[in-house]
């Protein structure tokens, strides 16, 4: 027999006590062990990686040699209740309540066990939810989460899930609570505005607008926010709590013509003449000088 047939047989009889199958679970065991002997290694990488078939059941396989990586388990959690294996998610959050005493990680708990009735919620035709059993479930345990615990991302998920639960008051929480964690805060206080009026709830709407106008420093932005409070409340027929407004905020405003006129109709709408004649005052003493206006004589 020749060499190369001798090697082709050699090669061949490897191949059948070894097939390409079995190859492949063996190197998956290697890289398996090898990742356990770094368990800082594996740990981050299962952290980082979106949960598959594969991530899944290498996840279980480090539980169960780590079974206090609470932090592991509520990530799985996250990614299981995201594919709709709500049972699995479950199991998980059990797990880290009866365990954990961690504050953040129960809070994080929380969260995860919130948005479990919520995700199966979003399931529910959108006309059957009001009714839907789901809905009440859903609300109570969104109660229990305190959203200071969350990170931003959570924060916004957190305000999307109460507004659609009904619960506007925790919406607006949120919003204020993006608004100190965030550069720009005056955004979410206009986004709580919006929301809060689309409620028709005019008095606290306005608030925003004065919390968005107190947050920055641009002139022109706080005099837009400003008139957007007066009109607010205006629409909302609170004509003496804008007029109040505008004796309390509006000597800020003192050189603005937009400004003296808007709060000049309001007087007159209210009928408070005194009032509308004092605007009508400082308007003709504003046209009557040359120097033009200058910054929002704060």
């Amino acid at each position: 027999m020749s060499s190369k047939s001798y090697g082709f047989s050699v090669a061949h009889d490897r191949w059948r006590v070894i097939g390409p199958l079995e190859l492949l679970v063996l190197v998956l065991l290697v890289v398996l062990v090898c990742w356990l002997v770094f368990p800082r290694d594996l740990s981050s990488i299962l952290r980082n990686a979106r949960m598959d078939a594969v991530t899944l059941s290498y996840a279980r396989t480090w539980l169960q040699a780590r079974p206090d990586d609470y932090e592991l388990r509520l990530l799985m959690a996250r990614d299981l209740i995201e594919l709709g294996l709500f049972e699995q998610a479950e199991e998980q959050l059990d797990y880290v309540a009866g365990q954990s005493d961690q504050r953040e990680l129960l809070n994080l708990q929380a969260w995860l066990r919130a948005r479990l009735p919520f995700v199966a919620l979003m399931a529910v035709p959108a006309e059957e939810r009001a009714d839907s059993p789901i809905s009440v479930e859903a609300g109570f345990a969104l109660r229990r989460v305190d959203p200071t615990d969350l990170d931003d991302d959570e924060v916004r998920r957190y305000a999307d899930m109460a507004l659609l639960l009904g619960n506007l008051d925790a919406a607006v929480r949120a919003y204020h609570l993006l608004a100190e964690r965030q550069p720009s805060p005056s955004t979410w206080y206009r986004q709580a505005a919006t929301d809060l009026l689309a409620h028709g709830r005019y008095r606290a709407a306005a608030n925003e607008y004065l919390l968005a106008m107190e947050s920055q420093t641009d002139p022109a932005l706080r005099r837009a926010d400003f008139l957007q409070a007066l009109a607010t409340l205006q629409a909302g027929g609170l004509l003496d709590q804008a007029l109040a407004v505008g004796r309390r905020q509006g000597p800020a405003f003192a050189d603005q013509p937009e400004v003296l006129y808007r709060l000049m109709n309001l007087a007159r709408a209210a009928g408070d003449h005194r009032q509308a004649q004092f605007y009508a005052t400082r308007l003709l003493r504003l046209d009557a000088d040359p120097t033009p206006a200058t910054g929002d004589g704060a």
